[in-house]
């Protein structure tokens, strides 16, 4: 289903919100199944499966940690808190990225009246990225080539080698691309002053104002129940 990205955006923080709100398992559990839903009827079978997946992985080690002695307990529930945190982010952001375009966004953001250095700032990084990726892949296939590839044996038999092949050329090539990036951006007048116009058009429907209702609801409820959990347990 097709939400318009203002919509989109609106929904990304107010869930973000919510998932940092909530850090314990059944209240997270929750905020994530909310967000699975949401890509879900956004197309994103596959990447909810696999974020499915690892959550479960994470849910099990934090339950199975617990016959661990203390301080190893401490150091994994932490990571795997971490992990639970970050994993509905990661999704949500997935989904977004996927079902988006640059041009969606940008539209999107000068629509919602955005300061413009935000707006550059934002697009030239969701550009970045996925550029980046395809040049780690790059990298990856040349150090292959070289027999370099990552393995434990290479790792404790040549550090020092699979440092520099690795980081140099991703250093470089970032570079490369920032400034790639800032010639493309120069070219197509992104530092003109006047108005700024678009051929995508964006309107409001009755299906992206549902969404957000849905989506406002879902969290106001999401911290009423932890107020009732905490708020009862605070006051004994």
């Amino acid at each position: 289903m097709k939400i318009d990205t203002r919509f989109k955006l609106i929904i990304f923080f107010v869930m973000n919100l919510c998932i940092f709100g909530m850090k314990d398992i059944i209240l997270g559990s929750l905020c994530f199944l909310g967000v699975c839903i949401f890509s879900l009827i956004m197309g994103e079978k596959k990447n909810v499966r696999r974020y499915f997946v690892i959550f479960i992985i994470l849910l099990l080690i934090s339950y199975g940690c617990r016959i661990l002695p203390s301080g190893l307990m401490s150091i994994i529930s932490i990571f795997s808190l971490l992990g639970r945190v970050m994993i509905p982010v990661a999704l949500f952001a997935t989904t977004f990225i996927n079902t988006t375009t640059v041009g969606e966004l940008v539209t999107a953001m000068y629509k919602m009246h955005m300061p413009k250095s935000i707006v550059i700032t934002f697009s030239t990084t969701v550009r970045f990225f996925p550029t980046l990726v395809e040049e780690i892949s790059c990298v990856y296939d040349a150090m292959r080539l070289r027999g370099l590839e990552f393995s434990t044996r290479n790792l404790l038999t040549k550090p020092g080698i699979m440092c520099e092949a690795t980081l140099i050329p991703l250093v470089m090539r970032s570079a490369n691309i920032a400034e790639e990036l800032s010639a493309s951006a120069v070219t197509r007048g992104i530092d003109n002053p006047s108005e700024r116009t678009s051929i995508i058009e964006m309107k409001a429907k009755t299906t992206d104002w549902l969404f957000l209702s849905v989506a406002i609801v879902y969290v106001c409820f999401l911290f009423y129940l932890k107020y009732l959990i905490y708020g009862r347990i605070a006051w004994q």
